[in-house]
């Protein structure tokens, strides 16, 4: 049933660090004195975009223990805490992890017919984007309690949030 909380489940060796590294830098481009804003025409389409960004670099500087099934599709951290949204149909839930262990302190399954996608905190509550289901989710920090369901319309799909 949706409504029970997920097992507690050993964590395996992934590292989280690079995956958090890797999920939010993307090992992508990064914006060189803001040029890569102005880089992109008003169509959407690059302009001179490999002259004016670089490759960003990183140090991993520990690894921490990550769950196998969990599929990340959000990861911020606030107040010295992990929080982490894992998306798969019938699996999606949000869940504060410890970033020593790797452990999770405490999580909330979602609804089967919502994907988790993007998360954010705002003040003390927690946001969280659903795929194709147009609904934003918030949560109580730091228990993770559902507060509410908000319709949006941000378009087909919701992916990214910060």
């Amino acid at each position: 049933p949706p409504d029970e909380p997920p097992p507690t489940r050993m964590p395996c060796c992934a590292p989280l660090l690079a995956l958090a590294v890797l999920a939010t830098a993307a090992v992508g481009l990064c914006a060189r004195d803001g040029q890569l804003a102005e880089a992109l025409s008003p169509g959407g389409a690059p302009r001179g975009l490999l002259e004016r960004a670089y490759v960003c670099s990183y140090v991993v500087d520990a690894t921490v223990p990550h769950l196998a099934d969990a599929f990340t599709q959000g990861l911020t951290i606030a107040n010295g805490t992990l929080y982490e949204s894992d998306g798969l149909y019938g699996h999606s839930q949000v869940r504060s992890v410890d970033r020593i262990s790797g452990w999770t302190i405490a999580s909330t399954r979602m609804k089967h017919h919502h994907f988790a996608e993007g998360i954010e905190v705002v003040g003390n509550k927690l946001v969280q984007l659903t795929w194709k289901a147009s609904v934003v989710l918030e949560y109580s920090l730091p228990d993770l309690q559902l507060l509410r369901e908000v319709p949006v319309s941000i378009g087909r799909e919701g992916w990214g949030l910060a």
